[in-house]
């Protein structure tokens, strides 16, 4: 089990509760310490103190959470993998719906349960049926839910360090695909999945994501699904301004700008690269 971590004080003993809480408790947990400056790594380590089977390791030479679980997963010979985020709540069943998708398949993951802290506005399931697929082209395991064989490792190589704004989780997902593994949707495998509460570190998060899907973008060209015309773009925009008041009404404002910054961003670095990109 891998907990990438940097900065999630606040939340950390919160996850770490909800796999102490497990059906399957047969696991140990590897906490990836990103170079965090709170008290992430002593949380950890009252958490080791009290019920054992937690180990950290200290993954702050490696920037980004692409480095973060590839330091874990090198500190560590299990051949089955699991990976968390410190920020949110596995289900009570997660190891044990993984354990049993990977006894029959190479990979894994679950629905991502949305919910924003302190905010009353509905958030959808997502991913509740099956597995996403990121520019309608490829499946992927998203980073906070996933698990696989050590030999998925072996083959492709680890997460691309490279991409450190996002999507390294897609790019992951796409060379499995590729090269062949399979990929499993596992309903009984959903986690409560911690939306960036106030508007700035959501803005901030998502122009990250949207710089990264056209990067992710440019890596993969030309097996690359076809892009979107600056015309389309124009039109989503357009539909997104009409769509706004009614958004507000209904409680899903920051889904409709969460949505727009997203576009916005890929749009620019679109631009700054001189490209087009998949919407």
């Amino acid at each position: 089990m891998i907990i990438p971590a940097k900065n999630v004080a606040s939340t950390l003993g919160e996850q770490l509760a909800a796999l102490d809480a497990q059906t399957d408790l047969d696991f140990r947990v590897v906490v990836s310490d990103n170079g965090s400056s709170d008290d992430t790594r002593k949380i950890a380590e009252e958490w080791t103190a009290r019920h054992g089977g937690i180990f950290i390791t200290d993954s702050s030479h490696r920037p980004g959470v692409a480095g973060a679980r590839n330091a874990a997963i090198e500190a560590t010979q299990e051949e089955l993998i699991l990976i968390c985020d410190g920020d949110d709540r596995v289900h009570p069943t997660w190891v044990a719906a993984m354990r049993n998708a990977l006894a029959r398949t190479d990979a894994a993951s679950g629905p991502l349960h949305a919910f924003t802290p302190g905010s009353s506005d509905p958030e959808p399931v997502w991913f509740p049926d099956g597995l996403p697929l990121s520019m309608n082209f490829k499946p992927f395991l998203p980073g906070g839910n996933m698990g696989f064989h050590r030999e998925v490792i072996r083959c492709i190589g680890p997460f691309d360090e490279e991409l450190h704004l996002g999507q390294e989780d897609v790019d992951f997902g796409w060379r499995m695909h590729d090269a062949g593994f399979r990929m499993a949707h596992v309903p009984e495998a959903g986690i409560d999945y911690r939306l960036r509460p106030g508007w700035k570190p959501l803005l901030r998060q998502q122009y990250r994501y949207g710089k990264a899907h056209v990067r992710l973008y440019l890596k993969h060209r030309p097996n690359t699904p076809p892009v979107a015309s600056w015309k389309t773009s124009a039109r989503w925009f357009w539909h997104w301004a009409k769509q706004l008041p009614k958004a507000t009404r209904e409680g899903r404002l920051r889904v409709a700008v969460r949505g727009a910054t997203f576009q916005l961003s890929r749009v620019l670095e679109s631009l700054r690269h001189g490209t087009r990109s998949p919407l």
